[in-house]
């Protein structure tokens, strides 16, 4: 029965069946919220300082009126990771009983409902040492085909969880052998395919597992943009998660098993979270206070801080606010016209509405701290084109000289790698030096300059590199090598010397010349090329560090490079495209990033014209 879902129309919602049935005091006085409410909703919540969110978390009942006995049996106190954090008898995920061991039926995990489906999920703690056999066998018992980790092996030192899959080949665990088949490491998740089997059972099953790596160690992520990404990833993947019209298909796939450390808090956010992603596309209503309720009933401290708890609705005001705008690389055509097209009565185009829509992330001045310090006003180009603290790049601090770890760059995450760029203004007479000592501590050996020395008459950026002879820029003498000029852009290669102990690196500085002083260029197919050729160069020479992008305010040419290289390199890996969130998620490292309606058009562009490379696709 659990797997199914009713559709009679009776509430089938576990959540809802609770409110009809045994509602605690809390739910009652905190009904489920329309979406057309949720933002000024949230903005109640916030208002003081937090102070009705604090109130309403407080308020939870936090459910632990039932049993652990099996918990607290002596022979399974060494599987419990934490001491505190238990697994409920009338909810654990009871596993069989291998050759009458007893307590062999026993794993710190719980059932957990879902919407309109009963036990959707399993929550379970990190795995240990001793428990990994009991981990897979569960997998393999409850017919599982995806994992969701949210959490990495070691936080701050700290083991969080123990590696319950092998780095390559095969490993057995108790009695499930695991072989993993591939992995692909993105900027902010990991994929991890497996093929399971049991004994010499001849029957091999595939697991997924999805693994969110940019949950920060302390807190909650800055933003939820990143994290939503992860859960569409997850939903994709999972065949059991397909949104319910689709789970007509009569597929017994067992629950989603979630686990971060303890099982409670992460994990407790992402069940929360992808659980009212579902209800708001049936039922427009948000249900976050009733369904941390019921988790709580079924597994303890669900959703464990209050920042946990702003978060979920972060992040599900975030979906509401954006819809979905992922679609499959083969409807890019058609999904461009819609958005260049008007319909009667329309005032403005769904592209200039998309555009509109991205800035609506509301930069606290609290967010840049050390831009806004009077020591380093100087350093900025333009007064509001600033860097955000938290991604920011540090330069090593001169003693002595406040300011001196400031630089006017951010550091931006790209398909696969987090940190991938560093965007960054023109540099200033007065920044030169900053800027390569920049490059030099960041091992950043490629440059890509997006804009002429001057343009309509003015300076968008000093010239900080020696065309002659060789120039020292405090401790970094520069030697030009070699200079070529192709039909685009002009590459120029120098020899970085560190005056302190002598050692040097070839760096690399692509300046592209034939991007129009006024708008956009006509076509995408030359930047296309462009943006290849730097990144076939890194492949080729480039250290593990990041490539450094600048036009003159390192936000308009420079978002669309970064944009343009992460949106097609996607397309190339998944065949799906998602201009909207992916510029939105550069904002949040660095606002402003493709500044103007035609930049973001000719991104859109583009994107076409490179698939347009690749018959496949435009037949």
């Amino acid at each position: 029965m659990s797997g199914e879902i009713m559709t009679s129309h009776a509430p089938s919602d576990p959540v809802e069946m609770r409110r009809l049935n045994f509602q605690t005091p809390g739910m009652v006085s905190h009904p489920p919220i329309p979406i057309s409410r949720l933002a000024q909703h949230i903005e109640n919540l916030k208002a003081n300082d937090n102070l009705k969110f604090s109130q309403e978390y407080e308020s939870i009942e936090p459910g632990q009126q039932f049993t652990w006995d099996h918990s607290s049996m002596e022979m399974n106190k060494a599987k419990n990771r934490y001491a505190n954090v238990i697994a409920y008898d009338h909810s654990r995920v009871i596993l069989s009983t291998v050759d009458g061991i007893p307590g062999s039926d026993y794993i710190n995990a719980n059932y957990c409902d879902g919407y309109r489906k009963h036990n959707a999920y399993v929550a379970t703690q990190g795995p240990l040492q001793e428990t990994l056999g009991d981990f897979w066998r569960m997998v393999w018992e409850l017919r599982s085909v995806t994992i969701v980790m949210m959490t990495k092996l070691e936080e701050r030192t700290r083991i969080k969880c123990d590696q319950y899959w092998p780095s390559r080949g095969t490993e057995t665990y108790g009695h499930i052998t695991v072989t993993l088949q591939d992995v692909q490491e993105l900027a902010s998740y990991c994929i991890r395919t497996f093929m399971i089997n049991k004994g010499a059972d001849s029957e091999r099953r595939e697991i997924k597992q999805l693994q969110f790596t940019a949950w920060p160690d302390h807190g909650v992520p800055e933003h939820p943009a990143p994290f939503l990404l992860f859960l569409r990833r997850v939903r994709a993947m999972n065949p059991g998660t397909n949104s319910l019209e689709s789970s007509g298909v009569n597929l017994p796939v067992g629950p989603l098993i979630v686990h971060c450390s303890a099982g409670v808090g992460r994990t407790g956010c992402f069940i929360v979270i992808d659980a009212m992603i579902e209800r708001i596309k049936h039922d427009k209503t948000v249900d976050i206070y009733g369904h941390v309720t019921c988790l709580r009933a079924q597994r303890n401290y669900m959703v464990q801080t209050e920042d946990q708890y702003m978060f979920i609705h972060d992040a599900l005001l975030e979906a509401v606010l954006c819809g979905n705008t992922e679609i499959p690389a083969r409807s890019l055509h058609v999904h461009i016209q819609k958005l260049m097209s008007m319909e009667v009565g329309d005032t403005s185009t769904g592209m200039e509405l998309e555009f509109k829509k991205l800035s609506n992330i509301r930069a606290e001045p609290s967010r840049f701290i050390s831009a806004s310090l009077p020591c380093n006003k100087h350093k900025n180009r333009l007064v509001h084109i600033l860097p955000v603290e938290s991604s920011r790049v540090c330069l090593t601090p001169v003693r002595g000289i406040e300011g001196s770890d400031y630089i006017n760059a951010s550091f931006i995450d790209g398909y696969r790698l987090r940190s991938a760029y560093i965007a960054t203004q023109g540099p200033l007479a007065d920044t030169t030096e900053d800027f390569w000592r920049m490059l030099w501590e960041h091992n950043s050996t490629i440059v890509v300059m997006l804009t002429k020395l001057k343009e309509m008459g003015r300076e968008k950026c000093h010239q900080y590199w020696p065309s002659e002879r060789s120039i020292r820029y405090e401790w970094f003498v520069v030697e030009p090598i070699a200079e070529y000029n192709m039909p685009q852009y002009v590459l120029r290669e120098f020899k970085v010397t560190d005056a302190r102990d002598a050692t040097s690196r070839t760096l690399r500085q692509f300046q592209l010349i034939d991007w129009p002083e006024q708008g956009v260029p006509k076509s995408g197919d030359g930047f296309i090329d462009f943006i290849g050729q730097v990144h076939k160069t890194k492949e080729q020479f480039g250290q593990d560090g990041p490539i450094t992008v600048h036009c003159s305010a390192g936000v308009g040419r420079t978002g669309v490079f970064i944009t343009l290289s992460i949106v097609l390199e996607r397309m190339q890996y998944e065949g799906v495209i998602d201009l909207f969130q992916t510029v939105r998620i550069l904002r949040t490292q660095r606002p402003a990033m493709v500044q103007t309606e035609e930049q973001y058009q000719f991104c859109y562009h583009a994107a076409l014209e490179y698939l347009g490379s690749f018959d496949h696709y435009t037949n």
